[in-house]
């Protein structure tokens, strides 16, 4: 039976507060700088759920900025995996097409590639999400954390639809089950998979929050 990995939902908007506090303002603006802040917001949920040491969205970002994984395209999905690894993550960076998705979250969540809200009109890519988990179905049901403001009211969606703005660029981590095994053995607590069966094809979440 697919797992759906238990997999924090953390916004990519940051509060003036926060971004006063950690130093953001050295970057310029917050609002414009929440814009960018996806890829941090997603690292940020895979070191929880990890159970790793996880810092603000903000000063992910500037860890991410000084080793220059943002550019005028977007995160650089290789310095991503590389900072992962750096909070004890490990990640690679790698292409797999759309139909290899859920096999592949039988293991881990992935962060991967789409275009905002899933449209199908030929856009691909330019957002960042944690995809963490799968329902079998003629066509499957992809399960998701999405940091944007439509994210936090909307948490699954076909793979037909996920497929068409899909860019097929997403950063794996090892087994998420296992590595909580270990950190347990260890006496560390963490985040954990639980079977899932059938539900709707795309749902909201129950809790809507703003971005």
């Amino acid at each position: 039976m697919p797992q759906l990995f238990d997999i924090p939902l953390f916004r990519q908007r940051i509060t003036p507060t926060e971004w006063e506090q950690y130093g953001g303002s050295i970057l310029g603006d917050c609002a414009e700088w929440s814009d960018r802040a996806c890829g941090m917001a997603c690292l940020r949920m895979i070191l929880t759920a990890y159970g790793r040491p996880a810092p603000t969205v903000t000063e992910l970002l500037l860890i991410g900025v000084e080793r220059d994984a943002l550019t005028e395209r977007g995160w650089v999905h290789a310095q991503l995996a590389a900072m992962a690894a750096d909070f004890g993550v490990p990640g690679h960076a790698e292409p797999v097409p759309a139909g290899e998705l859920t096999a592949r979250l039988n293991d881990a969540p992935l962060i991967i590639s789409i275009t905002e809200q899933f449209p199908i009109d030929g856009r691909k890519g330019g957002h960042l999400i944690v995809a963490h988990g799968s329902e079998d179905a003629p066509d499957p049901v992809i399960h998701f954390r999405d940091p944007s403001g439509w994210g936090q009211t909307h948490d699954r969606v076909p793979l037909s639809r996920l497929a068409a703005s899909y860019t097929g660029r997403r950063i794996t981590f090892p087994p998420l089950s296992r590595a909580l095994e270990g950190r347990h053995a260890r006496g560390s607590s963490g985040w954990h998979a639980v079977p899932i069966g059938p539900k709707g094809d795309f749902a909201r979440t129950t809790e809507a929050r703003k971005r």
